[in-house]
């Protein structure tokens, strides 16, 4: 099953992965994406201890006016659906 935005709803099995609705962060990670989606287009940067910003070809036009967001936010599309999210390996 998938979301209006094309990702799927169901978090990926045997990979470690969150939902940032119901679990608290984890502080071991500086980066994550919706579970689907390619970091290069969207990922989610840690810029504090409980703050968030998008980075990406899908959001560099706004990165200068977008504000960041809370832990909570991070795994929402823009169909306003909550996804689980994925580390990013670097």
């Amino acid at each position: 099953m998938s979301c209006a935005c094309g990702l799927p709803l169901e978090p990926p099995a045997g990979v470690a992965h969150w939902h940032p609705e119901l679990v608290p962060e984890p502080l071991d990670v500086a980066a994550v994406v919706r579970f689907g989606q390619a970091p290069e287009l969207r990922q989610a940067v840690r810029i504090s201890a409980d703050k968030w910003i998008e980075t990406g070809a899908l959001v560099a036009y706004y990165a200068e006016r977008t504000p960041p967001m809370l832990w909570r936010e991070v795994g929402i599309c823009w169909a306003w659906t909550r996804h689980p999210v994925v580390a990013v390996s670097t």
